[in-house]
């Protein structure tokens, strides 16, 4: 294992996972209810009112969306195991919408940009699959999950993380002035959630990210 890869804890990572935008486009009653109050506050404040202004579901649909220049396809979920390469960190298994297999390859941690997604350490995934040299899902940056994956049966929050994806590390990060690594598109949250739990956490999870609770 890499010196990056030490205080990478595969336990959080493991399970299956469902994009946000699941959540976005709930058709479920309490969840669109929700959205409703979480855009009720957004347009309360004067700060952040122009999030909603064309809608907040629409605002949050555009920095959360799984596509990307490479792939038109939406990711519907993940399934994370252990890698079957002992050089690898990870195992992921990529799916669209209906649930086909998109892609699914053994990564290992290449480094950890110290501030990435939310301005925190994210790790820098990369695949050496020899069939992945043309696949969009061959460098993969993602912060860690938050909170562990195992609150939510303590009674916190579902886990979630933030991720970008592409096939060339330079489409995803560029060196600043003085040559620290940030991101192209600091803007673009695609984000996966843990598949657990009900309509209910779900809403908990659109409250948190409000601030409404």
């Amino acid at each position: 294992m890499s010196n990056a890869s030490i205080n990478f804890n595969l336990t959080d990572w493991l399970g299956d996972w469902e994009s946000f935008e699941h959540y976005i486009d709930a058709e479920d009653e309490t969840v669109r209810n929700t959205w409703n109050e979480a855009e009720r506050a957004v347009l309360a404040n004067p700060q952040m009112a122009t999030m909603a202004a064309n809608g907040i579901r629409k605002f949050w649909a555009m920095a959360c969306s799984t596509t990307s220049p490479e792939n038109i396809i939406h990711i519907g979920y993940w399934t994370i195991g252990e890698p079957e390469n002992t050089d690898a960190d990870v195992r992921i298994t990529w799916y669209a919408e209906d649930n086909t297999n998109l892609d699914a390859y053994d990564y290992r941690i290449d480094h950890v940009i110290e501030h990435g997604l939310e301005g925190s350490p994210t790790y820098v995934f990369v695949t050496d699959d020899p069939h992945a040299e043309d696949s969009p899902f061959r460098w993969l940056i993602a912060i860690a999950p938050l909170p562990s994956r195992t609150a939510f049966a303590e009674g916190g929050l579902l886990s979630h993380l933030h991720f970008q994806y592409a096939n060339d590390l330079h489409t995803l990060v560029e060196a600043d002035g003085s040559g620290t690594e940030v991101l192209r598109n600091p803007r673009w949250y695609a984000t996966m959630c843990a598949d657990e739990g009900t309509a209910e956490d779900r809403c908990r999870i659109i409250r948190a990210l409000h601030h409404l609770d």
